[in-house]
């Protein structure tokens, strides 16, 4: 009797200090669970949409146009900031993965907003980083709905989006080498998005034809004066 009425003690006691540490925890607010919320939806909106189109200016002072890539490629956008801890901690992992597959069928850039070519050239440098970067100036950011740093977003050869992940990448075999696999198989097959067909669904316009030829019409119009004159 006695050795029951121990063990229900010890289970009640038990039961308290747990219901303790619940109430003594503290809980996320309501403005984390909203951020927690919108992170893992964002991700779900982006699947299977069409990725926007976008040209950026390197450091190195190249054009970077995204439809350049697309049906040749993938393509992983590293949104980060230089400041941002989680984007400094994912770096030497991205930098691996880059040199690794660089020349296979695989790009990544990395898209820093609003900050100077020299702050981002020195954290290059000082990272010993080799893959491109451009500096945005807010209209990238804003096209992908970037709203936390880093964010990768992994772009297929069919020109859409297949992964959006906001957080640090800790390994980049795990998050990319499945996609990798899946889109060289459908770049083997023929199956990839020609560029006038991954511009049409991103919205591009179609470029206008280009202006006629000065030289050319001049001498058109010379040799109907001549005809003119002698017929």
């Amino acid at each position: 009797m006695r050795k029951s009425f121990l063990l229900t003690l010890i289970a009640l006691l038990l039961l308290l200090v747990g219901e303790l540490h619940y109430f003594l925890k503290p809980q996320p607010t309501e403005k984390e669970l909203k951020q927690f919320s919108g992170v893992f939806s964002a991700g779900m909106q982006w699947q299977g949409k069409y990725a926007p189109a976008f040209d950026l200016t390197t450091i190195q002072g190249e054009r970077f146009s995204l439809s350049d890539s697309m049906g040749k490629k993938v393509v992983v956008l590293n949104f980060f900031a230089t400041w941002c801890e989680p984007c400094q901690s994912e770096m030497a992992e991205l930098e691996r993965y880059f040199e690794e597959h660089r020349d296979g069928s695989f790009l990544l850039l990395a898209v820093d907003v609003r900050e100077t070519p020299e702050v981002v050239g020195a954290f290059f440098r000082e990272h010993k980083l080799r893959f491109p970067v451009g500096i945005d100036d807010g209209r990238v950011e804003k096209q992908y709905r970037v709203s936390g740093y880093p964010t990768t977003v992994l772009i297929g050869v069919d020109g859409k989006v297949q992964l959006y992940e906001v957080g640090a990448m800790p390994n980049a075999d795990v998050a990319f080498d499945t996609f990798l696999r899946t889109n060289s198989q459908l770049l083997a097959a023929g199956k990839a998005i020609s560029t006038a067909d991954y511009l049409k669904e991103a919205g591009v316009p179609p470029l206008p034809p280009p202006p006629p030829n000065n030289e050319v019409l001049k001498g058109q119009a010379k040799r109907v004066g001549t005809r003119a004159d002698n017929p």
